[in-house]
Order: structure tokens, then C-alpha cells, then sequence
């Protein structure tokens, strides 16, 4: 019988060498990466130009009311249709449950803080269905109220959220999120904000399962800290944005993604979070994510550097471009999603766990500069015949038994079989 099963094995392996050699042939040596499909970014190439020159000035310290919220939502009514900037002068002004319209600048100053009311959960501010608006140097006090919400925006387009402070916030600091299927959000620029001590994803966008009505955005040069209780920067069902250049620390996550399209994830900084640093999540009644480009970001001292995280979707075409995973506590990558890796540093070889084989590596490292090659059980850092009839005559080979070596189980599920094999093979070749 094991005859018969040899026989069986080296004739599947000999058909994947083959597979494999003629898919280099014409691939120009690199088929993982030439049939890599990068997403395309056109609002990148072309900028945001947001238009904010209206001629209306409107100091809301000039509007009488029994307290600071009727005297902020007096001036906020006063806007005309042609726009107007609303200025906020320095103090601290008791509000929430404010309403803006569109082509509204609320503009704040240096010492302009708006603290939530005792007893209240409102939103500081609610924009909805409107359009061309910003909000600027605001500092959006929580007072620690649990459940109370931040700046809420509600299928809206072309504003810009810039430049404020947030803090104490106990439930999503600013949020971007649909209400219903006929609304969309696009064309808007968050960047340069500094949420500190907010919690339950203080910089959230979230849209519809099954589309991506919420498109076409930046989130730029952002700082969250200390959030503990699932504090993070979150995008969920969104198309057509890019995340860089932010600063998450001292936080439970880092940068949460669940079922996106076209987006950029790019020299981004995560240090200290408790669970992971970055993740991929999918969910039941959307397609899952795709396009997905991750490049130039550090990831340091969380419990797993990168991961699957939850949902059973499909995750395709996701690239992962000289990023640096260090100092996790499990793992600096857990590659349980199909993704190609390039020039990755992460801390030793035993913080890499390879689950899905669709996961290929290139130019791997150690921070010491040692080289990674998945599949390179003769550690000479390439991959040949030697490796694969090594992991070929493990064949059937599981934890527990007698003859096991988990060195063999490349797909490391506890088990060698054809996954095991078949990796090893589609590698062949591979000199780093």
C-alpha cells in the first residue's frame, strides 16, 4: 500500500514541477508577482480641491441663548445657502446635539473647546446628507460620558475634518457612516487630527454590507492614543481611499479593515496595541476585500502584527510592501489570507505562522538580516529537489506520531499533506 501511495505522490509532484516551471517560463521568472493586481487610485493622482472661500462671516459669540448649545445652533442656523464661516472663538463652550448645514466652515481657534453637557449623549455635531464642509481646530471635550458619541457624518460628500482634538470620547470620536442604501459618502479629507483617550473605534468609517457607497477618501497624518477599549482607526465596507502616514499607540488595535475595495494602507505606525496591529476582516452578505495594497508600515509590540482576523469571505489580490512587523507577542505575521509579501522584516522565523497557502514571501528577513524562504527545510535560502522530496516523503505525517517533524509541515495545520507539497513546489526555484 505505501508503495502505491509513493507512486501517487511522485507523480503529483512531478506534474506540479512541471506546472510550475512552465508558469516561470512565461511569467519572466515571478509569477506570484506579475499576476499581482495593484488597485488604482485616482483621486490620489488628482487631489481633493475643497472650495471654501464663502464671503459670509458669522461669530457665534455675537448670538444670544439660554446656554452655549442654542447659542452654537443659532449661529449654525444663520448660514445661508451661499455658505458661510462660523467662528468659535477660544473658551470652553458647553454643547452637543448640534446640526450643521452644508457649505459650512466651523472654524475654531487655539483654546476653542467644546465639552459635552452632564447627562447627555448626543453627538457634539450631526451633519447629514450635506455637502462642502469643514470643521477646523476644534478641541471635542467627552467628559469620559459612557456611550456618548463624537462628530457624526451621515452619507455626506466633500468636507474636510481637520486639524481638531478629541478627547475623553467613550464611543467613536468621528464617524463616517451611511443610514441607508441610497446614500453615498465621497470625496472627503480627514487628516491631522489627535484623538486621545477615546474608545470604541474613535476614527470609524463604516458603510453598507454588500457595497461601497462610502469611496473616494484620505485619512492622513492622524494620531490615536490610548484608546483601550477597542480603540483603533476602522474602515469597513469602503472603496477607493488610502490610510497613511497615521500614528495609532497604546491602543487595543491598530488599523481595522473589514471587506474593502481599492484601498492604500501606507507608512502608517502602530506601537504598543494589545490585540492586533493590523487586520483583514470579512463578514456573511458582502464579497469580501479586494485590491488591497499595504505598504511601509510599522508595526510594533502587539499581540500578532497581522491577521485574518474574523469572516470566512473572500480576501484576493492584497499586497503587503516593504512593511515591518516587530516585537509581537505571538506572531509578527499570521498569514491565514492569500496575500504576496515583499521585503518583510519581522523579528525571528518563528514569528511567522504560514496558514493559507496562498501566502508567498519575497525577500523576507529577520531584523537581523537573516533570510526568511518558507518552504526551506534544508535552511540553505533556496528552494530545490531537497525540499521537496523532504516534505514529500513526510507525507500523512501529523502531530503526535512518532516520525513527526512540524519543521515539514509548512502549511502549518499540524498535518503534512498535498497543501504542504504543493507550496513547497510552487516555490521551487526561489534563491534568496
Amino acid at each position: 500500500m505505501k508503495k502505491y501511495q509513493m507512486q501517487i505522490i511522485i507523480c503529483l509532484l512531478l506534474s506540479l514541477l512541471f506546472l510550475t516551471l512552465t508558469a516561470r517560463i512565461h511569467s519572466d521568472g515571478n509569477p506570484q508577482l506579475k499576476n499581482s493586481k495593484s488597485p488604482h487610485f485616482s483621486f490620489h493622482e488628482t487631489g481633493f480641491d475643497f472650495n471654501f472661500s464663502y464671503n459670509t462671516v458669522i461669530n457665534a459669540s455675537d448670538y444670544p441663548g439660554e446656554n452655549d448649545t442654542e447659542r452654537l445652533q443659532a449661529a449654525l442656523d444663520d448660514v445661508p445657502p451661499e455658505g458661510a464661516v462660523v467662528i468659535i472663538s477660544p473658551r470652553i463652550w458647553t454643547a452637543c446635539g448640534l446640526t450643521a448645514k452644508s457649505r459650512t466652515v466651523i472654524q475654531g481657534y487655539n483654546g476653542t473647546v467644546i465639552r459635552r453637557p452632564e447627562n447627555t449623549t448626543e453627538p457634539f455635531i450631526t451633519f447629514e446628507n450635506k455637502t462642502e464642509f469643514a470643521v477646523l481646530n476644534i478641541t471635542f471635550d467627552g467628559a469620559n460620558i459612557s456611550e456618548a458619541w463624537g462628530v457624526r457624518i451621515i452619507g455626506c460628500k466633500s468636507f474636510l475634518i481637520s486639524n481638531n482634538t478629541f478627547i475623553n470620547i467613550k464611543k467613536s470620536a468621528l464617524k463616517v457612516f451611511l443610514n441607508s442604501l441610497n446614500q453615498t459618502a465621497r470625496n472627503f479629507v480627514i487628516s491631522n487630527n489627535y484623538f486621545d483617550n477615546c474608545d470604541i473605534a474613535p476614527l470609524f468609517l463604516f458603510g453598507i454590507p454588500g457595497q461601497r457607497n462610502i469611496r473616494d477618501f484620505l485619512i492622513i497624518n492622524n494620531t490615536v492614543v490610548n484608546g483601550w477599549e477597542n480603540g483603533k482607526i476602522a474602515i469597513g465596507f469602503v472603496d477607493n481611499g488610502a490610510v497613511i502616514n497615521n500614528t495609532v499607540i497604546n491602543c487595543q488595535y491598530g488599523i481595522a479593515t473589514r471587506c474593502i475595495s481599492n484601498i492604500l494602507i501606507e507608512g502608517n505606525l502602530v506601537y504598543n496595541v494589545t490585540d492586533y496591529g493590523i487586520y483583514l476582516g470579512t463578514q456573511i452578505g458582502d464579497f469580501g476585500t479586494e485590491n488591497v495594497t499595504i505598504r511601509s508600515n510599522t508595526i510594533v509590540n502587539g499581540t500578532i502584527g497581522i491577521t485574518r482576523y474574523y469572516g470566512s469571505q473572500i480576501i484576493q489580490n492584497v499586497s503587503l510592501i516593504n512593511n515591518k512587523f516587530l516585537n509581537n507577542t505571538l506572531y509578527d505575521i499570521c498569514a491565514d489570507f492569500p496575500a504576496f509579501f515583499v521585503n518583510t522584516t519581522i523579528t525571528a522565523s518563528n514569528k511567522l505562522m504560514l496558514v493559507d497557502g496562498g501566502a508567498f514571501f519575497r525577500g523576507t528577513k529577520t531584523i537581523a538580516g537573516e533570510p526568511i524562504v518558507p518552504g526551506d527545510v534544508f535552511p540553505d535560502n533556496k528552494i530545490d529537489i531537497r525540499d521537496v522530496a523532504s516534505v514529500s516523503a513526510a507525507y500523512g505525517t501529523q502531530a503526535g506520531s512518532p516520525n513527526w517533524n512540524p519543521e515539514l509541515d509548512i502549511i502549518q495545520d499540524g498535518v503534512v499533506d498535498i497543501k504542504d507539497i504543493s507550496y513547497v513546489a510552487h516555490c521551487f526555484g526561489i534563491v534568496e
